[in-house]
């Protein structure tokens, strides 16, 4: 049965091989020093576009720097090679301006040719230098990413749409990802003379000042209706990212994601959208190319931190990239302003979970905080922290599983039995949940009306659930999946034909996870992430509602005392 589900799986991977380009002819070419600078782990670099036939080399000599500090700056490099349109992290050092000592150029003709891993980068025709066609000037270029208009750029730079769209050739106001545009240098403003600004003033009475401004007002808007303007693309392409191992041991927990992501796009062409994905093993050690990931509207993967941050530089910022699994890979959401966290984490839950209690508690109700006494546990620190951001009367009993059966009758203390009592758990550690169990269990037995409190991760550890029920254990969790959904049964029925077995989580992920983000493309097209923050999508195993690109969304769960497990919202 599973190794049917995995030969299908392995055919579809092998249905995404890309072809490699064919080589050409190098040419060198001159390289002008940018004026883009970005910031990363503290220190400052340029940010070069590679362009056609450029090597390192040249590259390097018109920045002052050696080859081996654009290596260390740019760690995949060696195994990539260079790549047109691909960015280039270049250090600034001290006291070294490439562009007053060289004037940003080097002589194509006194570069030695490319050997080794040194390889001219680019193999097409990206755009001639003074086209015919545009005016003449001193330009600067400027690399489109995902998040940018033209009427941004325009702002950034000080210089006029009209002036942009006309260095440039351009017809219209849109923009693609990984476009080059010239940026005219801004003109020095004239400077006003008392004669002058006199008969500037005689021509314009006050009703033609006031019309000049509401005029200027009125452009801003227009513009501005143009930045937040969003074309529906029923043409989604996006590329999955995935440590499969097709080639070894396949690893279930991947192919079930992707078994979910092949269901998902199914879904989505039968209501009108159509997906193109690209599918990349990550577990072979080769990640795509800038150029093969800037095509996409979004990334899907990788997993781990290491290869996420490997995507995003290679990317440059071109495309968003989309962490599916991985709770830890939110540390870099600082650093990378084109990663998209899709797993909740478990701060959000605790805050839910803490936010869910005060709403469910009446006012004669008890509450007790069980923690762990001498445990560094950050869990129960977030836990109570949350609960103190939300106020409310309660108690705090910390013990330790060495003082064994006197726990309950200690907690007694801070029970009644003519009321409803909440216990939270501030842990989330196997042997303490284990302990409150049994604990609870014992005062359950003593006629004492408990309602328990969790972090999620109780329901991972080897404890009977059936104790869960007995406890009416609540849970703020990042996923659950209710089989009373209508639409959670048919996606079951449709994966057990399909794949002949049952969808773990992964599938239910996958399938969630594509639905989502290429319904945001779909709806929005190429500026989706604009709306990425706008309200809560309910999935069949997880819901989205983002915040500064994180998903904040919980489901909250009961274990019911007749034995059913269901939502609360």
């Amino acid at each position: 049965m599973m190794m049917k589900k995995r030969l299908f799986l392995l055919l579809t991977l092998l249905c995404f091989a890309a072809d490699p380009a064919p080589a050409q002819e190098y040419v060198p070419v001159p390289v002008t020093v940018t004026r883009e600078k970005v910031r990363q782990n503290g220190k400052l670099y340029y940010s070069h576009v590679v362009l056609e036939r450029q090597t390192l080399y040249s590259i390097s000599k018109a920045y002052q720097v050696s080859v081996e500090e654009i290596y260390a700056a740019n760690p995949t490099l060696r195994q990539t090679g260079l790549q047109k349109n691909a960015i280039l992290l270049i250090p600034v050092k001290d006291g070294v301006n490439p562009q007053t000592a060289e004037e940003g150029t080097t002589a194509a003709g006194n570069e030695p040719a490319p050997s080794g891993n040194e390889v001219a980068a680019g193999t097409e025709k990206q755009q001639a230098a003074t086209p015919a066609d545009l005016p003449d000037g001193t330009y600067q270029e400027y690399t489109v990413r995902w998040f940018d208009t033209l009427y941004g750029i325009s702002r950034r730079f000080g210089v006029s749409v009209e002036d942009i769209m006309a260095a440039n050739g351009l017809t219209s106001t849109s923009l693609r990802t990984g476009q080059v545009l010239r940026i005219p240098e801004k003109a020095a403003e004239p400077s006003e003379t008392p004669e002058t600004a006199g008969d500037e003033a005689g021509k314009k009475g006050p009703l033609d000042t006031v019309k000049d401004i509401i005029q200027d007002i009125k452009e801003e808007i227009d513009e501005k209706i143009e930045e937040y303007t969003f074309q529906p693309k029923p043409n989604v392409e996006a590329a999955l990212l995935l440590p499969f191992n097709a080639s070894g041991n396949p690893s279930d927990m991947y192919m079930d994601f992707y078994a979910g992501v092949l269901m998902g796009i199914r879904d989505l062409e039968s209501a009108g959208t159509s997906v193109k994905l690209h599918v990349h093993d990550v577990a072979t050690g080769v990640i795509p190319t800038q150029e093969q990931l800037a095509v996409n509207d979004f990334v899907l993967g990788p997993v781990s931190s290491k290869d996420l941050e490997t995507v995003l530089q290679r990317s440059g910022g071109l495309v968003p990239v989309i962490s599916p699994l991985e709770q830890k890979a939110a540390e870099l959401l600082g650093t990378y302003v084109n990663l998209v966290q899709a797993p909740s984490p478990a701060r959000a839950q605790y805050a839910d979970l803490a936010e869910w209690i005060v709403s469910e508690k009446a006012w004669e109700d008890r509450l007790v905080i069980l923690t762990e006494k001498d445990m560094d546990n950050a869990a129960g620190q977030a836990l109570t922290e949350a609960m103190q951001l939300r106020g409310g009367s309660y108690s705090t009993f910390t013990y330790s599983l060495r003082e064994g059966t006197s726990v309950p009758t200690r907690i007694q203390e801070y029970l009644a039995k003519n009321r409803t009592n909440r216990i939270l758990v501030a842990s989330d550690r196997q042997p303490f949940l284990n302990d409150v169990i049994r604990n609870v269990g014992i005062l359950l037995g003593q006629g004492y009306d408990i309602v328990l409190y969790s972090p999620s991760k109780i329901r991972t550890y080897d404890i009977d659930s059936s104790h869960f029920h007995e406890a009416q254990l609540h849970l703020s969790s990042a996923y659950f999946v209710d089989y009373d959904d209508p639409r959670v049964r048919q996606f079951i029925l449709s994966f057990r034909a399909l794949y002949n077995t049952e969808p773990s989580q992964f599938a239910f992920q996958g399938y969630d996870t594509i639905t989502h983000f290429a319904q945001l493309v779909s709806r929005y097209g190429t500026h989706w992430m604009r709306m990425l923050e706008n309200g809560t999508e309910k999935g069949l195993h997880t819901d989205f509602r983002f915040r500064d690109r994180q998903n904040e969304a919980s489901r909250r769960v009961i274990y019911k005392k007749d034995f059913t497990t269901g939502r609360a919202r």
